[in-house]
């Protein structure tokens, strides 16, 4: 649900001399790139909130996704097919980075780090089919989950090409994981057509939310980092590795 926010890289690819001057850039040479990575793309955060067009950089406050269907997930005490549309994600931009370990030099052409948020919440229209714990669902409705003190690692991976007489950047590899500290789940009708029932699901999946994630946790991450690797490469295939970085 709620994705981080892998956003992280997105800022730094969008740091180009296309933007503004307030968005500042690293030098791949800097023998403190990692903790500029982490300063640069925190800042970043705040100051693209709204998104930029020119570089197809979508508003990060709220990052909405279409579609989100984490198909057929059996783990533990979850069998359920869940899919989430109209999907808005809130807080992204209050995220920090840390523990940037990245190398754009030569050959070589990756960056892992932490993202840290304090909360995000997620409004969606929902709908799922299957087993939660010991209850059977089939459910649809709107949805406001709440996750809280986050930390998302991250690793991009990247290969570089040619296109006009420029070197681009391509995320050929990204691994997404979320895990929270603390997670509110609220969804309406979870038992269709049974309001009181619903509310007690409600109540058990709550008391049991940290199993629960666990469960379907690593499908919704195996998916946003789809989404992630996706938006990446829409950035990178506009602007050129030499914009990316100071001389």
């Amino acid at each position: 649900m709620f994705f981080k926010l892998v956003f992280c890289v997105l800022l730094h690819v969008s740091l180009s001399k296309m933007l503004p001057p307030y968005i500042e850039k690293c030098s791949k040479s800097d023998p403190n790139l990692n903790q500029c990575l982490d300063r640069r793309a925190t800042d970043a955060a705040v100051k693209l909130r709204d998104g930029n067009k020119d570089l197809g950089i979508v508003p990060l406050e709220p990052f909405i996704i279409t579609k989100v269907d984490l198909g057929n997930v059996t783990s533990g005490a979850v069998s359920i097919h869940q899919i989430y549309e109209n999907m808005k994600l809130f807080g992204m931009t209050n995220s920090t980075m840390t523990d940037s370990d990245a190398n754009f030099s030569g050959d070589q052409c990756y960056w892992k780090y932490t993202c840290l948020t304090p909360a995000v919440r997620m409004e969606s229209d929902y709908s799922m089919k299957g087993r939660l714990l010991l209850f059977p669902i089939n459910g649809y409705g709107k949805c406001t989950n709440y996750l809280y003190d986050i930390e998302g690692r991250y690793e991009a991976t990247c290969e570089r090409y040619t296109k006009k007489n420029k070197t681009f950047f391509r995320v050929s590899d990204f691994k997404f994981q979320m895990k929270p500290k603390r997670i509110v789940f609220d969804f309406e009708n979870i038992i269709d057509g049974n309001e009181q029932l619903s509310k007690e699901v409600v109540k058990t999946l709550n008391e049991n939310a940290e199993s629960v994630y666990e469960d379907v946790g690593p499908a919704f991450n195996e998916v946003m980092g789809t989404v992630w690797k996706q938006t990446l490469n829409q950035v990178f295939n506009r602007v050129p590795e030499d914009e990316l970085f100071l001389p």
